[in-house]
């Protein structure tokens, strides 16, 4: 019970960050062209953002009320070290490169492979069937139902191979 105070500090971290993502999102939300149709283009973004900023709020609550359960072994920043820290940063880096060399559906499935790794997971096959299903998933809800765009990378276009996801020609 004596690091409590941490965690509470903590989790009125986390809520803030969730807070301000969420409320960024909104903006951007608001940024997206109306159709007439009762549920446009910006109908799903616009719900995220807003179960976003709802989830921080509930968080800080939580915070607030000091609901927020015993620390566990490995919990937070508490027993992290440099090392990590840094390749936490560096799937960012990461995520940004690949996103830029070949596009959206390969930086998800290398940065996902990357971050799984960060934390400790060993066990391959599961790392990369996972990657790979989760991005077909991103690539259908992303680029095939919401129609957002997906740019093609700087060294090698995916898009032929991702299309038959989001139904493109």
């Amino acid at each position: 019970m004596g690091n409590q105070p941490y965690k509470v500090k903590l989790e009125y971290g986390v809520a803030a960050v969730v807070l301000l993502v969420g409320f960024f999102f909104i903006f951007q939300a608001f940024t997206i062209e109306t159709s007439r149709e009762s549920i446009g283009p910006r109908t799903l973004p616009l719900i995220l953002a807003v179960s976003m900023v709802l989830g921080g709020v509930w968080l800080a609550l939580r915070a607030f009320f000091g609901k927020v359960g015993e620390i566990k072994e490995g919990y937070g920043f508490l027993e992290s070290d440099s090392k990590r820290i840094f390749l936490i940063v560096a799937c960012g880096v990461l995520f940004v490169a690949v996103f830029w060399g070949f596009g959206y559906f390969l930086a998800v499935i290398v940065t996902l492979i990357a971050m799984l790794s960060t934390f400790g997971v060993r066990n391959w096959v599961a790392m990369i069937i996972s990657a790979v299903l989760l991005a077909i998933v991103f690539q259908w809800v992303f680029m095939g139902v919401m129609l957002l765009n997906d740019p093609k990378g700087a060294l090698v276009d995916m898009r032929p191979y991702t299309n038959w996801i989001t139904g493109a020609k």
